[in-house]
């Protein structure tokens, strides 16, 4: 055999070795994974819960096996932003939103929580302001205790007004 032949088969032993200590951890992690992913989406499993402050809040998972599926594989997460051709990025927005979303889940929650607070405080100061935000009547007939108003001027220069009283003697 001639040198280059006996480096070239020497490269090729090599390569599959590599090769097959590269599936062995491969398999290891995978295993692994799915291990811990079992334990996680275990019969107890509920919902993820999200630290808001001092407060922990739970967002329920209604279909749990199919959560723990669609999860159990990173790449059904990355196909949502491909192409069709599964390379090329599409939807760079929308991956880096929801990276974004997933690596401060808790940041997330607690803008939302404190959103939603201020919200219901601005709902409330003004309904208990007691503010009216229908136009006013300038002119017409008010009833105030049997007495009736009526206005008959358009401006100040003439006004006039009169009473009548329903409790006529």
């Amino acid at each position: 055999m001639t040198n280059e032949q006996q480096k070239a088969i020497d490269f090729f032993n090599r390569y599959n070795k590599k090769n097959e200590e590269q599936e062995k951890n491969n398999k290891i992690s995978k295993s692994t994974f799915l291990k811990r992913t079992d334990k996680v989406f275990n019969k107890d499993f509920k919902g993820f819960d999200y630290q808001v402050g001092d407060k922990k809040f739970r967002f329920n998972v209604k279909d749990v096996a199919k959560v723990k599926e669609t999860q159990s594989d990173l790449n059904n997460f990355l196909n949502k932003f491909v192409g069709e051709d599964n390379r090329t990025m599409e939807d760079a927005a929308g991956y880096h939103k929801s990276l974004f979303t997933a690596m401060n889940a808790d940041a997330v929650a607690r803008h939302f929580y404190e959103q939603g607070k201020s919200d219901a405080i601005k709902n409330t100061v003004a309904k208990d302001k007691n503010i009216n935000l229908d136009p006013r009547k300038t002119h017409g007939e008010t009833e105030v205790g049997g007495v009736k108003y009526r206005v008959l001027g358009n401006s100040a220069n003439d006004f006039k007004f009169k009473i009548k009283s329903k409790n006529k003697k």
